[in-house]
């Protein structure tokens, strides 16, 4: 077994050459900042940004988060959801660089250095070890789900443009201690079924599940970032009482931004989010009343009715299409996408489904290629995400074996 081995060198400034232990163990309060881990034979360095307000003596959760196929380590889109303070944040580093290809060793490999980076940091610089949750996008999305399984201490992930695919254990038990899971995903990405089938497989497993979905982007993170993913992060750190207090204050708000919202269809949208949003769940009755009545006003209107219509029937493919894996079920839903197109042509739920009945069909397209792959269980990850603030884009190299297009 390899056991790492930790340098250090802080990004901003660049300090002396002292230890590590040395420099984190200061009596002062440290600014956030990032340091360095190095481990042999991993090509880039860990990224470890410190809580503003880090105090010896006090421990921290932390979010260790995954970037994307030829992505660096980075902390930038965490930190832009957690603020300074409160949290540890891991830019984290791979074994195995390039598409990830799923094995018990290659997630072995990766799960030695989150374990490795966890003892560290818990060893006397404030790393709580049961508040750690794995994070990523897209590729970092796709390890994260598969750390979550085969780590059962983890408190959590937050899956980002991935989904589930892979069982670590064919039968998997229930999670002795459930961790909650935040998943988020643009409507047009190819990902989105596996993000619904992530909902489904882990709140089997008992996990406390969380979706956002992004209305309109592809393969992206949001360039102004998630609300619903700052939410859930406060929920998991903050007080009952607090977090009663900061969702009625977000829910008396929203009267005034909906307002705003011209089209009916994209405010009744912008209800059904708000009832899936992470503080909606820290609302008393009253509260959650507030916005049903007016989402249910709205689909009795003449404008919405006809979409919430549609948008039920679409959701009954969208649950064949997550329940049922075969060229059979694709093949029918191919003409089922393509039918809710025609009838709902003009309206919102229309487009979408053209974009589920082009996706269906490339997928057939490549169906008999991912049935070779899943014989061996062998499952690249890949490809890149568009350009993006928080993602960088990265070089275009094809995939060594093929690769189902809609798994990014």
């Amino acid at each position: 077994m390899v056991v790492p081995f930790f340098t250090m060198a802080s990004v901003h400034p660049a300090p002396p050459a002292v230890g590590l232990a040395l420099l984190l163990l200061a009596a002062a309060p440290l600014d956030a900042r990032t340091v360095e881990l190095g481990f042999p034979d991993v090509k880039e360095r860990v990224q470890v940004s410190f809580p503003a307000n880090h105090l010896p003596g006090k421990s921290y959760p932390a979010v260790f988060y995954y970037h994307g196929t030829n992505g660096k380590p980075t902390t930038e889109l965490i930190r832009a959801h957690t603020g300074p303070d409160d949290w540890f944040v891991v830019g984290m580093a791979y074994a195995q660089t390039g598409k990830f290809t799923f094995t018990p060793e290659t997630l072995e490999a990766e799960a030695l250095i989150l374990r490795s980076v966890i003892r560290h940091l818990g060893a006397g610089h404030g790393l709580d070890p049961k508040r750690v949750y794995v994070a990523g996008f897209s590729k970092g999305g796709w390890i994260s789900g598969l750390l979550m399984q085969r780590e059962r201490t983890l408190a959590g992930a937050v899956i980002l443009g991935a989904g589930h695919i892979h069982r670590v254990d064919q039968s998997p038990a229930k999670f002795k201690r459930p961790p909650a899971v935040f998943i988020g995903i643009g409507r047009r990405d190819g990902n989105y079924p596996f993000s619904l089938r992530a909902i489904s497989f882990y709140r089997g497993l008992g996990a406390a599940t969380t979706m956002e979905t992004w209305h309109g982007l592809g393969h992206r993170f949001p360039p102004d970032g998630s609300p619903a993913l700052r939410q859930w992060l406060q929920a998991r750190i903050r007080p009952a009482a607090d977090l009663r207090t900061a969702a009625a204050a977000w829910a008396a708000d929203r009267p005034r931004e909906l307002a705003a919202i011209a089209d009916p269809v994209d405010r009744w949208v912008a209800l059904l989010d708000a009832e899936q949003a992470p503080f909606f769940r820290f609302l008393d009755a009253a509260q959650k009343a507030a916005f049903t009545s007016k989402r249910e006003a709205l689909e009795r209107t003449a404008a919405v009715k006809p979409e919430a219509a549609f948008l039920a029937r679409h959701r009954k493919l969208l649950r064949s299409e997550i329940a049922t894996h075969s060229k059979e079920n694709y093949e029918s839903l191919l003409k089922a996408y393509l039918d809710l197109s025609t009838a709902a042509a003009g309206t919102r739920q229309g487009e979408i489904a053209r974009h589920d009945h082009q996706r269906i069909e490339r997928l057939l397209k490549h169906f008999d290629a991912q049935e070779e792959l899943r014989k061996d269980d062998l499952q690249p990850f890949g490809p890149e995400p568009e350009d993006d603030p928080f993602v960088p884009k990265s070089p275009v190299s094809p995939p060594r074996i093929p690769a189902n297009p809609l798994v990014r």
